[in-house]
């Protein structure tokens, strides 16, 4: 029987989330998280942006780690996608159609804006109760590069994703299909191809 690999997400305050991926509908974003989780991209790493009722980013600076610093295809394109809605984390992007390797975000709400625009690859199997106490975390406004009007809200008092574990039931999922020649955010660790 086919297993779909598991990822449990343990933050610093001791809460856990763990989901179920779903390499045949995205099988891009998939790969890509597991790539960057099994070589530890994700561990020890801050929580970068809550937009409460709308979206949970853990990152927008591609975690500050060059190995992080790719576009991959976007599996939307296959016209096969999920809807972005509470319960399940995507990987996002900048607005053109190619997706950030490994900057993952969790919907808060209904999201049709994002639906068919960004992957959504796994859902929320236990936890979720953890993205709802992050959502209330106290903030500060943080300026987006040339975007006035994005918002970003950076907690107070920081929390840590601690560690991402993978269990993928013996399967190698590989590296990702990067995209070559794509410029980079600037404020990426890394902003050439």
């Amino acid at each position: 029987m086919k297993q779909n690999p598991i990822a449990t997400i343990i933050f610093s305050n001791g809460g856990k989330v763990q989901m179920e991926l779903y390499p045949d509908i995205a099988p891009n974003a998939v790969t890509s998280f597991i790539y960057l989780a099994k070589q530890g991209v994700y561990d020890h790493y801050p929580i970068e942006r809550i937009v409460p009722g709308w979206v949970l980013d853990m990152s927008y600076h591609a975690f500050h780690n060059p190995k992080a610093c790719y576009f991959i295809p976007n599996d939307v394109k296959s016209g096969k996608y999920l809807e972005a809605t509470p319960g399940t984390i995507g990987l996002g992007g900048y607005g053109a159609p190619e997706i950030a390797g490994g900057e993952f975000f969790f919907p808060l709400a209904d999201c049709p804006s994002i639906t068919g625009v960004y992957p959504i690859f796994g859902k929320i199997t236990d936890g979720m109760e953890q993205i709802r106490w992050m959502e209330q975390l106290k903030t500060y406004p943080v300026p987006y590069p040339d975007a006035p009007d994005v918002k970003i809200n950076t907690p107070v008092r920081p929390v840590f994703i601690e560690k991402v574990q993978i269990e993928t039931f013996g399967k190698c999922y590989g590296e990702p299909t990067r995209l070559e020649g794509i410029e980079k955010p600037l404020f990426w660790p890394c902003i050439y191809p």
